[in-house]
């Protein structure tokens, strides 16, 4: 249930996690014995910070990113989502999860616009940087990104 999770200072306003903090779970993690054969990152990096930082990890393991996979969608449909689930879970007397909430959504939105849309440029410089529209059916976006991934192998 959304009421179990604890939320960082900050972040039911909407705001992101500091850079610090993320970089730090994200190095402990890839650590880890399970991520001896490779990785997955979701979510991470979502500043241009982070992505650095990113690298100089990477870097000091002797490993790289193979790829990195953006999923583009549309703000208004993304808003008309976030109302629509809120509005449901509130018709099923559900508990609404605090990010189903438009004020929040916009100001992760603003934060998004100013520190992580820059990231795919970073990475299209680098020619890491693969897109897939987001708003297709699931069954399309699973196997637009599996395609991704097998053409890495």
């Amino acid at each position: 249930m959304a009421e179990d999770f604890v939320f960082a200072p900050g972040t039911e306003r909407g705001d992101l996690v500091p850079d610090d903090v993320v970089i730090a779970v994200v190095a402990d993690r890839m650590d880890c014995s399970d991520a001896a054969n490779g990785f997955v990152l979701d979510g991470f990096p979502r500043t241009v910070a982070q992505a650095e930082a990113l690298d100089r990890e990477l870097a000091a393991r002797g490993i790289g990113l193979e790829a990195v996979l953006e999923l583009e969608v549309d703000e208004d449909v993304l808003l008309v989502r976030i109302k629509g689930r809120a509005e449901e879970a509130g018709n099923k007397g559900q508990p609404v999860r605090r990010d189903d909430n438009p004020d929040v959504f916009k100001t992760r939105l603003k934060a998004y616009r100013v520190q992580t849309a820059p990231v795919t440029e970073y990475y299209r410089s680098q020619g890491l940087l693969h897109i897939v529209d987001g708003l297709q059916p699931i069954d399309v976006v699973t196997e637009e990104l599996a395609e991704v991934l097998l053409a890495l192998t």
